[in-house]
């Protein structure tokens, strides 16, 4: 399993303000709550703890709905086998920003200051999105060095793929190396985490060079898919 921390996060602040859309473009006319959403800019800046894990695992075949790996294991549904199709392995990751930010946010809320917890707790998922990019980004570029093919990454409970397959990627990858743990009810700890699988192999993949916004239920309505699009990633490697 590989790991990596030395993550480059930056928080832009006139690309999130896009992100974020026009309404919340104009609350930010108000001197007041300008000033807010900037001194939280500057407080996520410092708590973001970025980090990685993932691991790869050969596939045995897709059966039917369901990719079934050579250690037996099964995941799928959904998209999943349809993006997937192809691939001789399957990469699973996990990442986030740590726990420190999660509990500002509700250091926050419990203070009743909903707005600062509010642009903190947005910061925040903005943030681990990065992460995942930057994740994304470095099996990609790993795999083309090789003259492989990398599937479109997905995650669940972002697509008609149930959210309870986060159980079966907790198996295949020990993400408690890094911080993460999963709930019973399939909630990951700490909150502002994701996790995402891909295909990598010699052949064409079933679906390549999209985001997991493709697949993602709200994607006709969501401003994020739409700034996601026109710009990448600021995580680096």
């Amino acid at each position: 399993m590989q790991i990596k921390r030395d993550w480059t996060i930056t928080l832009d602040e006139e690309r999130i303000t896009r992100e974020m859309g026009q309404s919340f473009a104009r609350v930010l006319k108000t001197p007041k709550l300008l000033t807010v959403f900037r001194e939280e800019l500057v407080e996520a800046q410092g708590l973001v703890e970025p980090v990685a894990c993932w691991d790869t695992v050969p596939v045995r075949e897709i059966r039917h709905e369901r990719v079934v790996l050579a250690n037996g294991a099964k995941i799928g549904g959904g998209p999943v086998a349809s993006v997937i199709g192809g691939a001789d392995d399957l990469v699973v990751a996990v990442c986030t920003v740590g726990a420190r930010i999660s509990e500002r946010t509700d250091f926050y809320t419990r203070e009743k200051d909903l707005f600062r917890g509010m642009v903190l707790s947005d910061l925040a998922s903005y943030a681990v999105d990065l992460v995942r990019q930057g994740v994304c980004e470095l099996i990609e570029d790993e795999a083309k060095a090789s003259g492989l093919h990398v599937s479109t990454p997905l995650s669940p409970g972002e697509s008609e793929w149930s959210v309870r397959e986060q159980e079966t990627i907790f198996s295949l990858v020990d993400a408690s190396r890094i911080g993460v743990t999963l709930t019973p009810s399939m909630v990951m700890r700490p909150l502002k985490s994701l996790s995402l699988v891909m295909g990598v192999g010699p052949r064409p993949m079933g679906s390549e060079g999209g985001t997991s916004c493709d697949f993602c239920t709200i994607r006709d309505r969501c401003a994020h898919r739409r700034v996601r699009t026109e710009t990448s990633g600021e995580a680096t490697p």
